[in-house]
């Protein structure tokens, strides 16, 4: 079943409340996302204005925008980390504000691009973290789960450093075991909010290939944030486009990257044209200024 959002408003006013409302249910402020400060936005931030769409098991979605038009918080809307002003999230057909947290984590697992953790705990120990939702209080990991996590560590090549400290490792490695740590939990749907700010190319192009497997044999549907047009279209199916909190355009990536688009919601001239080697349209972009004087290779 799909991720439904029902004409989804959002009020940044109301983050100061819903603080108040986290700390009264006794869930650390911090498994929200970040701190305390990190939930109170700018005050020029935008919010999220009438949104109504579907996202659906065995699809990968990109969602493309400006800095500050609504991409993260949108995701938090999502998978509950905030609630909506108005309207509506259903995820497998129930309104996410009545499940609890366990029930979510069964669903819907986040790599964050400033998620941290902050004990020495092994690698290893950490991708098993996924499967915390799965495991009884006072349990021991199954048999099943220790080859999950075994699997999903070959996978994405973290278990190279397996035994070394989270805390210990470079922010691409560190970010990749997170990354790990999520595809062990196992959920209908991935969420990734700019997963892949601090990978290098290799690993980026590596994990998305493992994402665009688990869409095509396990169904899995995947919801990515990206700043990279061109890396959202050559592995996504859907684009979404958004700009001062609203959806501007959803589509099909071969039908919607569209230069008058991209110039429209980025305010920079594109030539967006079919790249076989890539496999899909691409943009290309230039400089604007017209004499760059001497350069040093001449």
């Amino acid at each position: 079943m799909p991720i439904s959002v029902n004409n989804l408003f959002f009020s940044y006013g109301d983050r100061v409340r819903q603080i108040a409302q986290v700390k009264s249910q006794q869930i650390p402020v911090e498994k929200i996302r970040g701190d305390e400060h990190s939930l109170l936005p700018p005050e020029d931030a935008c919010s999220i204005r009438g949104i109504d769409l579907d996202f659906n098991e065995g699809c990968f979605y990109s969602i493309l925008g400006p800095n500050g038009c609504g991409k993260t918080t949108f995701i938090d809307l999502l998978i509950g980390h905030l609630r909506p002003a108005s309207g509506n999230v259903f995820l497998q057909g129930k309104d996410i504000a009545s499940l609890s947290r366990l029930d979510i984590a069964k669903q819907v697992a986040l790599v964050a691009q400033n998620d941290t953790v902050n004990f020495p705990f092994t690698v290893q120990e950490v991708v098993m973290m996924g499967r915390h939702p799965y495991i009884k209080r006072f349990s021991m990991p199954s048999s099943k789960d220790v080859a999950l996590v075994k699997d999903v560590m070959e996978r994405t090549g973290v278990d190279r450093f397996a035994s070394r400290k989270i805390t210990e490792l470079s922010g691409g490695e560190r970010q990749r075991a997170l990354f790990a740590r999520a595809l062990c939990q196992d959920t209908p749907f991935l969420f990734l909010d700019e997963a892949f700010s601090n990978m290098d190319i290799h690993h980026t192009i590596r994990l998305l290939d493992i994402v665009r497997e688990d869409v095509l044999e396990k169904g899995r549907g995947v919801i990515s944030v990206f700043h990279d047009i061109n890396l959202a279209a050559i592995w996504s199916d859907i684009l979404v486009f958004m700009k001062q909190g609203e959806i501007v355009s959803c589509g099909k990536t071969k039908d919607i990257m569209d230069e008058q688009l991209i110039e429209d919601v980025f305010h920079v001239k594109p030539k967006v044209e079919y790249n076989s080697y890539a496999r899909s349209k691409q943009a290309s972009f230039r400089s604007e200024i017209t004499t760059m004087g001497k350069s040093c290779n001449e």
